[in-house]
């Protein structure tokens, strides 16, 4: 048998430099795993486990939708607190499922707006919203579909459950937030609840102390003054603005209600992650202002979410909790696929 001899094309020649290259980061890594302790591969192979499941169940979710498992009320005083990213939503069909449970005019108002990814991430805030009222339902009286939504006097959505005669779901409450990466929503009983999330790496364009002076109250432009360290004070500055926006939410209100800069948040003291609210004796910061009436009657949480984002929690005291701080419960989900209790959440 003769051999013939091609000369290297550039492909082959690609292929080889890819094997080699191949081989040369799979003995790196074998290097590196050995050098992991045996908990930390456990989890690593738990979480690449959970990746492929999830997406193995993205690429076959089946046309008719699942159950979603049913949850217990929040109790008085707790917020139910659900996020999900929208990087880990990939597959086309689940999202093509999603956009069956909007409503008309949802539909509309996604398809209006300009970039898939905004398009994108309007479905999965509506499909997070819709999912999270119906996963409390009694006599599975609620469908995510059938779900109806109404605006108060200032446009704040709220679930309209005149439209549910033969429901005993008590009230639910809820408040949804989001940034580019991460979507939140909050949901309570009884009382009325607002929630900011923000990127912990969101960045200030302009000086932080000049742009606290537009918007923050005197006390708290003099609290962000005390932090010497640039980033510390960003962080404090972010911190600030998700507590109230949380707040201006949580009133129902808007903005031009609760301008910033007529009431202040501070931290209360022997606390973790909780604040108080106080009104202010001003309307600007132009003057010497005091900061007077810290009251009890909005409760507010601080945490951390998925290592990447502040978010902040505000709800009515309903008078019958006895001081107690607000109860929250995290959870992170991707609607129909997985739902996973989130315990490490910080609080700040």
């Amino acid at each position: 048998m003769t051999l013939v001899s091609f000369p290297p094309s550039p492909a082959r020649h690609f292929a080889v430099v890819v094997q080699v290259n191949y081989l040369s980061l799979s003995l790196r890594l074998v290097d590196l795993v050995a050098t992991i302790p045996l908990e930390k591969k456990k989890r690593l192979c738990l979480e690449l486990m959970r990746i492929s499941v999830i997406s193995q169940l993205q690429r076959s979710f089946s046309m008719e939708f699942p159950s979603l498992v049913s949850l217990k009320l929040p109790s008085p005083m707790e917020t139910h607190l659900w996020y999900i990213r929208p990087d880990e939503v990939k597959i086309p069909s689940l999202l093509k499922h999603y956009s069956q449970l909007l409503s008309p005019s949802e539909i509309d108002k996604v398809s209006q707006l300009r970039g898939d990814q905004l398009k994108k991430n309007a479905l999965l805030a509506r499909t997070l919203v819709r999912t999270t009222i119906a996963r409390y339902q009694t006599n599975n009286a609620v469908d995510p579909r059938s779900l109806m939504f109404k605006k108060n006097t200032y446009g704040k959505p709220e679930v309209d459950w005149q439209n549910y005669k033969n429901c005993n779901i008590p009230p639910l409450h809820f408040n949804i937030s989001h940034t580019d990466s991460l979507i939140a929503c909050g949901v309570t009983v009884h009382v009325p609840v607002g929630i900011d999330v923000e990127d912990k790496e969101r960045k200030i364009k302009h000086d932080v102390l000049a742009f606290a002076e537009r918007f923050y109250s005197a006390d708290e432009v003099k609290f962000l003054s005390t932090i010497p360290d640039p980033e510390s004070q960003r962080k404090e500055f972010i911190k600030l603005w998700t507590l109230k926006e949380a707040y201006v939410k949580a009133l129902g209100k808007g903005f031009s209600a609760a301008p910033f800069n007529t009431f202040t948040i501070q931290s209360k003291a022997g606390t973790k992650g909780e604040y108080n609210l106080c009104k202010t004796s001003e309307m600007t910061t132009s003057s010497l202002e005091k900061t007077n009436n810290c009251n009890g009657e909005w409760k507010f949480s601080l945490l951390e979410l998925a290592d990447s984002h502040y978010a902040a929690i505000c709800i009515e005291d309903d008078q019958a909790s006895g001081g107690a701080p607000m109860r929250v419960i995290v959870r992170k989900t991707i609607p129909f696929v997985e739902d996973e209790l989130i315990s490490e959440s910080i609080l700040l």
